[in-house]
C-alpha cells in the first residue's frame, strides 16, 4: 500500500467514499476541461477574426493619414493633431463564462467638429480622424476577447492539472490503498478462520 493506514473495515469503507467521490469530482472537471477546449477553440476563431478586420482598418488609416500628411503642411498638420483631441469615457463592464471573470469595454467619446482651419489641411485628415474613432469599439471588443482567451488557457490549465492529478495520482493510489486493506482483511479473516477450526478440532 502506498498509504499507511490502519487496516481496519472502517478505513476501508472511508477510503471507498473518498474514491466515489473523487471518480465523481474527475467526471466533472472532465466535462469542465472539454466544454473549456470547446470555447477556447471558438475564441481563437473568433479574435483571430477581429485582429484581422482590425489590421486591415487601421492599414487602411495609416496609408489613407500618409496621403493626406503629404498634401497639408507641417504646421497645419501639428495644428490639426492638437486641436482634434477627443476626451472619452472607457466604462468596464463584467461577464462570467464557466467561472470565469471577463471584462467587457466600452468607450464613448464627446465628439465635436474639427476647430482647425480646413482650408490649410486636406480633406482626407477629417475622415482619417473620423474612421481612427469609429475604430475604438473594434479595438475594445478584440482586447477583451484576448483577455478572455489569456484567462481561459489559465483555467484550462489549471483543470488539467487538477484531472490529471485525479486521474493518474489520487485515484490509482486510493484503488491500490483500498485493495492492500481488502487483502490485508482478506488474510485476517482466512486466518481467524484457520485458528477457529484447529479450536473447534482440540475440543473435538
Amino acid at each position: 500500500m502506498k498509504r499507511k493506514v490502519n487496516p481496519n473495515r472502517m478505513m476501508l469503507l472511508r477510503l471507498r467514499r473518498r474514491l466515489e467521490l473523487a471518480r465523481r469530482g474527475h467526471k466533472l472537471l472532465k466535462n469542465k476541461q472539454e466544454k473549456l477546449m470547446q470555447n477556447f477553440f471558438s475564441l481563437i476563431d473568433e479574435t483571430t477574426k477581429l485582429r484581422r478586420r482590425a489590421e486591415e482598418e487601421f492599414l487602411k488609416i495609416s496609408l489613407d493619414y500618409t496621403m493626406a500628411r503629404s498634401f497639408t503642411g507641417p504646421q497645419a498638420l501639428g495644428d490639426a493633431l492638437e486641436l482634434s483631441d477627443c476626451k472619452g469615457q472607457l466604462d468596464i463592464k463584467t461577464r462570467y463564462e464557466m467561472g470565469i471573470r471577463i471584462p467587457e469595454y466600452e468607450m464613448s467619446f464627446n465628439r465635436e467638429a474639427p476647430v482647425y482651419k480646413h482650408a490649410l489641411s486636406s480633406p482626407m485628415l477629417d475622415s482619417v480622424f473620423e474612421r481612427f474613432y469609429d475604430s475604438f469599439p473594434s479595438l475594445l471588443k478584440l482586447a477583451s476577447r484576448e483577455n478572455a482567451l489569456f484567462k481561459m488557457s489559465e483555467e484550462l490549465e489549471k483543470t488539467r492539472r487538477r484531472v490529471n492529478a485525479l486521474e493518474y495520482v489520487l485515484i490509482p493510489d486510493l484503488e491500490t490503498t483500498i485493495k492492500g486493506i481488502e487483502r490485508k482483511l482478506s488474510e485476517d479473516e482466512r486466518s481467524t478462520q484457520t485458528r477457529l477450526m484447529k479450536i473447534k478440532d482440540m475440543v473435538q
